[in-house]
């Protein structure tokens, strides 16, 4: 069973937020104080600009705004409950980076060793994997936000392994959110893992094609889903339900998916989180025809996916909430026109996260480690705040270009 549903902006009216963290679009429904008190219209207002939001901070600590009549991107607001969600309140170190870091690296491996063992037509070495997804949970219970740091850690060429590894931690994430025990941990880490080996007998021609595909090359990828059934179904020893995700991973609730067309009721649960998973990873990601995706694209097309009733409602929600509205390895821009990476969330602000910046308000190199939560406003007074969410890659910025000034962060 699901904890409790996570607040989404689509299940409340309002949300208690600092007067500092207003963004242009909300709605301004409540003050922390009596509205006689302040020169505002008492039926509430729009915030339209960064005066307005001054004007709030000179009165006001805190205000609410109507979710139903912001204009804003429709992201997650609250933790979840659960043991899990409290576990990522622990700042991570340099040796939970470098236990990730590490993770990712023989994963990547792994999948290499698994591509060559197919195309030499040999079966998996399933033991193995299991190992690797061993270390996946351990390092994610141990401290989440240093394995959702390195999922955004791109190496160029390493698309597939990259993809199998993200959707393997991000996999494990919505089981642990769903109290699974260490078994179905395991299970669900190698279905997220193995779930595109059928990838391997894709022609590179039709994979990386920088260009739209035509409707036989589409055909053509979609046979992946059966690929891979038959793949993992040649392997000794594997979880039943690995080949079930393989095979499944492209169906939608209401019918309209591939290879079968299966409709809701007919998906296990597994396939269900793979399936979410799996395009969120996959809009994130950069691909030869486009650039990656931003966070909060990502998160708008889940959304509406699950509106769509595409994919499972409660399993999105749950995973949305998770992620936040700035996860760990985000790029964003800042109110002053810098930007920086997310090192870290705050979990009582988490529209204040600590961040490393990288680039000044010309977009020059620069390094300064900033606690949002600690910094309100900037040089001049005004609020100081992220303004958005760039894609992976903007303004040249690599995360592993950064690896070792990160780790000076946290070491200090």
């Amino acid at each position: 069973m699901l904890p409790d549903k996570p607040r989404i902006i689509d299940y409340v009216e309002k949300v208690r937020l600092r007067a500092c963290d207003l963004r242009p679009g909300m709605f301004v429904c409540e003050l922390d104080r009596p509205w006689l008190d302040t020169p505002f219209l008492l039926q509430g207002f729009e915030v339209e600009n960064d005066t307005d939001i001054e004007a709030v901070m000179q009165y006001c600590e805190y205000v609410y705004i109507d979710l139903m009549r912001t204009k804003v991107v429709r992201v997650t607001i609250d933790e979840l409950p659960g043991s899990f969600t409290n576990e990522r309140k622990r700042t991570f170190n340099e040796k939970d980076m470098e236990a990730a870091k590490s993770t990712r690296k023989h994963t990547s491996k792994l999948i290499k060793s698994f591509i060559e063992e197919i195309r030499f037509g040999q079966s998996l070495d399933i033991q193995l994997a299991k190992s690797a997804v061993s270390d996946c949970v351990v390092n994610l219970i141990k401290n989440p936000e240093a394995m959702m740091f390195v999922t955004r850690m791109r190496n160029k060429d390493e698309n597939l392994n990259q993809h199998a590894f993200n959707v393997c931690v991000y996999s494990i994430v919505l089981g642990r959110l769903l109290n699974y025990d260490s078994t179905q941990l395991e299970h669900i880490g190698i279905c997220g893992l193995l779930h595109d080996m059928g990838k391997v007998n894709i022609p590179d021609r039709i994979l990386n094609k920088p260009g739209p595909l035509t409707d036989e090359e589409t055909a053509i990828i979609q046979t992946h889903a059966k690929e891979g059934r038959d793949i993992l179904m040649s392997g000794r020893d594997i979880f039943s339900g690995t080949v079930d995700v393989a095979y499944g991973h492209h169906e939608n609730l209401d019918g309209t998916g591939y290879p079968r067309g299966l409709l809701g009721h007919q998906m296990n649960l597994n396939c269900k989180i793979v399936t979410i998973v799996d395009k969120y990873e996959a809009i994130v990601s950069p691909k030869p025809y486009r650039p990656a995706g931003d966070h909060l694209s990502a998160v708008a097309i889940l959304n509406q996916l699950a509106r769509d009733n595409k994919i499972d409602k409660s399993l999105t929600a749950a995973f949305v909430s998770y992620l936040g509205i700035y996860p760990p390895g985000s790029i964003v821009e800042l109110s002053s026109g810098e930007v920086g990476i997310v090192l870290e969330s705050n979990s009582n602000q988490r529209l204040r996260p600590q961040i490393l910046v990288v680039r000044d308000a010309n977009k020059a190199p620069t390094q300064l480690f900033v606690d949002m939560s600690e910094k309100t406003v900037d040089e001049k007074g005004r609020p100081y705040r992220i303004v958005t969410v760039r894609r992976p890659g903007d303004f040249g910025i690599d995360l592993n270009q950064y690896y070792d000034v990160i780790l000076q962060v946290f070491n200090n």
